[in-house]
């Protein structure tokens, strides 16, 4: 039967089409929070502009695509202006196309699937067909539908032009979304019945959907409903997941906890990852309290390992070759087993373009220590000094820090290797889980000069992650390639692990380490 022709339809679009959260009540069979009770509460206006901030796991893309499914189904008919309209459009963007499948597109699957096992929703359930670019009314596919689209930067809109009386436009990451693709979406909804729903992290300042918060709200004489989902205030997040949080990001009041936890916007995204008062507490040198030198972190009798940290200085933005000697123990973020580094005295700088040399000293450093690992960034002149180094039958580690992590939750949190690395570095620093040696004037000035200007930022796409400033755009602010601090931070790259030393003194079997090495051979593979 058509769905148009059955009275049940009738009946259920009188019950439902006022009431969005009775929708996802009872007919998808979800419970919501308070804050997506607001977010349902809000889209009720039939030209309702919602916008939402949000930190993880809030369940903003659940109630999306339950008011995707909602605006699909409660809204057949249009008569307008002496004309009449069948069924409502739905479009859902983001910057990536897969973002929507891996997001609200799997959300709407789940509540189809959810009515279709229900008796009393069944019918309706039947009348849906979901597919990989559209979801559609039977017998109605290219009147009566929700589609997909990507807003890549410099494409245009495949909405362009696109109207209709019943017209919802949802757009997820909405931050990574150009002005230039919101003047096109906010051109096409024009009339009595379009709804136009945001939502991203706050990971920076500035942009329409930041705007759409602050003198575009409703508050402030806009006409936007601005919305902030604290994770904090979730009941899909877990207590231990925050105090994780909190800690990486090193306390409650920094941009990264602000951003993924709070829903709120970033503040100062460009800043620093270290200041010099951060570092200065962790050089072997540094008075304590009681006015004594700082000791060192790792024991003689615990099993730590050595790592031979070097960063190649021959490529377009580096000006130095760096190799830093470090003992290390630990492969955690934080707890009993968290990560500590000994930075040894004398490193190796150089700004000689000859690598034979450079491997020269290398080799020289590497036979006075015991089980040595090399960790090297294997990107341009790296990748020769690394073969150089192999075919001497040393113990080499490819870093190849533009790519993405190997574990989930460094994934989710970082853009890159290079941003995993950097930022585990910094809160190593932070908690002072490291230690500096003492350096003469010059190279400590040096080393402060960069490790206290390193900018970073959230990616604008998928989850507030971490990332680095390239080295072209620290070099156009005045910044030179921090190549002092971009070798020590190799000793927290994801996947980076150490042989255990062979001193007298230290334990000569490490379990956690030799499991280590063994996941690490298997993601080579």
């Amino acid at each position: 039967m058509n769905i148009l022709n059955n009275p049940l339809y009738h009946e259920f679009v009188q019950r439902y089409a006022n009431d969005p959260l009775g929708f996802v009540l009872g007919v998808c069979g979800n419970a919501v929070s308070p804050d997506q009770e607001r977010l349902l509460k809000a889209i009720i206006d039939p030209t309702a502009k919602v916008s939402v901030v949000s930190g993880t796991g809030t369940g903003k893309t659940m109630s999306f695509g339950r008011i995707a499914l909602w605006h699909l189904l409660c809204f057949p008919v249009a008569k307008y202006d002496g004309k009449t309209e069948i069924g409502s459009n739905t479009y859902i963007g983001a910057p990536a196309i897969k973002q929507v499948g891996d997001g609200v597109w799997k959300e709407i699957t789940d509540a189809v699937t959810q009515m279709m096992s229900n008796d009393a929703t069944r019918w309706l359930a039947e009348n849906i067909i979901v597919q990989a670019e559209t979801v559609y009314i039977k017998g109605y596919k290219s009147q009566w539908f929700i589609s997909k689209f990507a807003m890549q930067q410099g494409q245009s809109v495949s909405i362009a032009g696109k109207h209709r009386f019943y017209q919802l436009i949802i757009i997820d990451e909405a931050a990574g979304v150009s002005d230039e693709h919101f003047e096109v979406i906010n051109g096409t909804q024009t009339q009595g019945g379009n709804r136009t729903l945001l939502a991203s992290q706050g990971v920076k300042q500035g942009g329409f959907f930041y705007e759409t918060h602050h003198k575009l709200n409703k508050a402030n004489g806009g006409n936007w409903t601005a919305l902030c989902f604290s994770s904090e205030n979730s009941p899909f997040v877990e207590k231990t997941w925050i105090d994780n949080i909190a800690l990486q990001a090193g306390g409650r009041d920094t941009t990264e906890y602000r951003v993924r936890v709070l829903g709120k916007f970033a503040e100062n995204e460009h800043e620093n990852l270290l200041t010099r008062a951060n570092i200065e507490p962790c050089f072997m040198d540094a008075k304590q309290k009681d006015g004594s030198l700082n000791t060192p972190i790792i024991n003689e009798n615990e099993p730590y390992g050595y790592l031979l940290l070097v960063d190649v200085g021959a490529g377009e933005y580096r000006d130095d070759s760096v190799c830093w000697t470090a003992k290390v123990i630990g492969n955690e973020d934080f707890g009993d087993d968290a990560r500590r580094v000994q930075y040894l005295e004398d490193p190796i700088i150089t700004n000689t373009k000859n690598l034979r040399e450079f491997r020269g000293l290398i080799t020289e450093q590497y036979a006075k220590l015991s089980n040595a690992r090399i960790v090297i960034d294997a990107g341009g002149s790296g990748l020769e000094l690394c073969k150089m180094l192999e075919e001497d039958g040393l113990d080499v580690h490819r870093v190849y820090w533009g790519k993405p992590c190997f574990k989930k939750m460094y994934k989710d949190r970082f853009f890159n290797q290079r941003a995993c690395a950097m930022v585990r570095w910094r809160d190593a620093t932070r908690q002072k889980r490291v230690r500096y040696p003492k350096m003469d004037n010059l190279l400590r000035e040096k080393f402060l000069m960069q490790a206290s200007r390193i900018p970073y930022s959230f990616t604008d796409t998928g989850s507030a992650r971490y990332q680095i400033a390239s080295k072209a755009d620290m070099r156009k602010k005045g910044i030179k390639s921090p190549d002092i601090a971009d070798a020590m931070s190799f000793a927290f790259l994801d996947n980076v692990y150490y042989n255990v030393s062979d001193n007298e003194n230290a334990i000569k079997n490490d379990d956690d380490n030799l499991i280590a090495r063994a996941l690490e051979k298997l993601d080579n593979l």
